[in-house]
């Protein structure tokens, strides 16, 4: 095991940052790589180094462990804008900033969320290995009726949460000629309508939709916030597109759900547990678009994201507020 003793910025997971990022930390005083398995660990290869004053994490728990194990620590920085990894509370009790990255993977997430409904409503993940294993040569020009999709154009599109990422959703459906309907406890009603989103109870909201995508951060309140309840009330046809976080629906009444007929299908980028077991239920539907926990990633947002992580170390370490500084 690896003890890092001596850098004053530790990154507890493996993420990207870019080149001019990583020679930024090393000036701000040195940058190492923990490669954690989990909070244990990480405690365990810091070691209680005065010398480690921030620690960035993507996933690696930072709780009273970390704490205990890095008397020097200063500021913690969540790689991305979810921070629920992270005890808040307990790096407060400490003395400890933390901060996060807030829409520097907005434009990121949310294209991914189109690409998930456009491949599920047309079924490209399912007409792709058809092509290349014959299917068409078999076939000739007369296709199977699966080939048929849907479209996205004049239908009802429901967003929950309409944060950076939520309003970036609005705008992109607004190509497509899509009615809004949104969800945000959080905003004022002319906020939403200023997007052109009809603002609606969440079992309104599932009720009307045609497609429903889910962009809100993972806390007490949203928990398992898509149940059984709201998906027997789902609009008969609809389609459920997550990446936010997996728990924030109901696994299990997703599951039903989709195996009654109740919802015509989902796309998923973020599961209740990670990495998604090949013999989870989910991975055996072909009415269920998959993919791991990527939505943040393009080369774009990575620098986008690698330039606020050094930007808030460095403040951190400067004694400065960080941007992103969790209050």
């Amino acid at each position: 095991m690896t003890v890092l003793q001596g850098s004053a910025v530790v990154c507890a997971d493996r993420f990207y940052l870019s080149d001019e990022a990583v020679s930024e930390l090393g000036l701000s005083g040195g940058l190492a790589w923990a490669d954690a398995a989990d909070d244990s660990d990480l405690a365990a290869r810091i070691g209680g180094s005065l010398a480690v004053q921030v620690i960035v994490s993507e996933y690696v728990p930072i709780n009273e462990t970390v704490l205990a194990g890095a008397p020097g620590l200063k500021g913690v920085i969540a790689y991305g804008a979810g921070y629920n990894h992270i005890d808040v509370e307990a790096m407060k009790r400490g003395g400890v900033q933390v901060c996060n990255c807030p829409g520097e993977n907005s434009q990121a997430v949310a294209e991914l969320a189109f690409g998930l409904l456009l491949c599920l409503l047309r079924r490209i993940t399912l007409a792709d290995p058809w092509v290349r294993s014959g299917g068409w040569a078999r076939s000739g020009m007369a296709l199977p009726g699966w080939v048929t999709g849907r479209e996205l154009w004049g239908r009802t599109l429901g967003i929950v949460g309409l944060g950076n990422i939520g309003a970036r959703v609005a705008r992109i459906a607004s190509g497509f000629d899509m009615k809004l309907l949104g969800f945000d406890p959080a905003l004022p009603p002319d906020r939403l309508s200023g997007l052109g989103v009809e603002p609606a109870t969440l079992t309104d909201l599932l009720a009307r939709s045609d497609m429903v995508t889910l962009h809100v951060p993972l806390t007490p309140a949203t928990e398992r916030m898509i149940d059984a309840k709201l998906l027997a009330g789902a609009k008969p046809g609809m389609v459920l597109v997550n990446t936010s976080r997996g728990r924030v629906i109901d696994e299990e009444a997703l599951i039903f759900a989709l195996q009654s007929g109740r919802i015509e299908g989902a796309a998923l980028d973020v599961f209740s547990s990670e990495p998604l077991p090949h013999t989870h239920p989910l991975a055996g539907m072909e009415n269920v678009i998959l993919s791991p926990h990527m939505g943040a990633l393009t080369r774009e947002a990575g620098d986008r994201l690698s330039a606020s992580v050094a930007r808030q170390a460095k403040a951190i370490i400067e004694g400065r507020t960080p941007e992103g500084l969790i209050r």
